[in-house]
């Protein structure tokens, strides 16, 4: 298949009707309970009881510095746990995540930036924390609010554990539907060139509150990952006043999984568990976790 022909990327926002596979919404058919449950009438302990058993997130103290915090998100930002959460004397006070880091890295693209500054500087202090009985529309009208896939859950031993669109996949999968890729309303494709400079992919993540653009005319594309992975290699910018200056093509960009807009939403959901970086691509459209949760809620 001709690369330039399936990436013919389009810019306008196209709105195409999204089907309901009944009055109530979509079927979620638990393992641990034989009735029918209307997905956007489940709780948070209807669709993830692992979660207030064991808890599960990735932590971080506001003293440390940038430095760590970054090592840390190069790791975890395409896992479950996509986000660290702030802890101070044990509570959770805040989330880090990349675009707090892109977007201080902005305005000190320095050495100074990873080694100086903390974590309580840079976190973002509106964290969201549901309870059990909290719903799915709630949590994903929460989410919405504050532009974040990301909330954590507090059980009765009072122990956390995080809730990310990559974790919500296991619920997709567990999803009676038989909704198709197709039908996800197709979104505005941002791309970049060859000849653009980190600075200036960095600034269009943050203009557009995207993590993912696409090399023009190819299945390539990068996200903070990717950027937080150069920087660690170069031992954080010691001795390096140019970063931002440096092309893309620098970085080490990934090539991105093209799919058939005829697989299931569940089918998806499924794939995208077992992915490194957990997005694809149709000819019309790029998909994440979130746009799949959001086309079953």
């Amino acid at each position: 298949m001709n690369s330039k022909f399936v990436f013919n990327l389009r810019n306008k926002l196209h709105k195409s009707g999204k089907p309901k596979d009944s009055r109530n919404g979509v079927l979620f058919s638990s393992p641990d309970d034989s009735r029918n449950l209307y997905l956007n009438e489940c709780t948070i302990e209807d669709i993830l009881p692992h979660l207030l058993v064991y808890s599960s997130m990735a932590t971080i103290g506001s003293k440390e510095k940038i430095w760590i915090a970054t090592s840390m998100l190069a790791r975890f930002l395409e896992t479950f746990t996509n986000n660290l959460v702030v802890m101070e004397n044990d509570i959770p006070v805040g989330m880090l995540g990349s675009q707090e880091v892109i977007g201080e890295f902005l305005k000190h693209p320095t050495y100074s930036f990873f080694s100086d500054h903390t974590v309580h500087q840079v976190m973002n202090k509106d964290l969201y924390i549901a309870s059990p009985n909290t719903k799915v529309n709630d949590l994903l009208r929460k989410m919405k609010h504050i532009q974040r896939d990301f909330a954590l859950i507090q059980n009765q031993d009072g122990d956390y554990s995080t809730i990310s669109a990559r974790r919500l996949l296991e619920v997709g999968t567990l999803c009676d539907t038989q909704m198709k890729v197709s039908d996800i309303p197709t979104k505005s494709i941002l791309t970049f060139n060859r000849e653009d400079t980190i600075g200036t992919i960095i600034t269009q993540m943050i203009q557009n509150n995207t993590e993912i653009l696409i090399l023009e005319n190819t299945p390539r594309f990068v996200n903070p990952q990717i950027i937080f992975e150069k920087i660690v290699e170069l031992n954080y910018l010691e001795g390096i006043d140019n970063f931002l200056d440096l092309k893309v093509t620098s970085l080490n960009l990934k090539n991105g999984k093209i799919i058939s807009e005829n697989t299931t939403i569940p089918e998806m959901c499924k794939a995208m568990l077992t992915m490194k970086h957990s997005f694809v691509m149709t000819l019309n459209n790029v998909l994440t976790p979130w746009d799949l949760i959001l086309s079953l809620s």
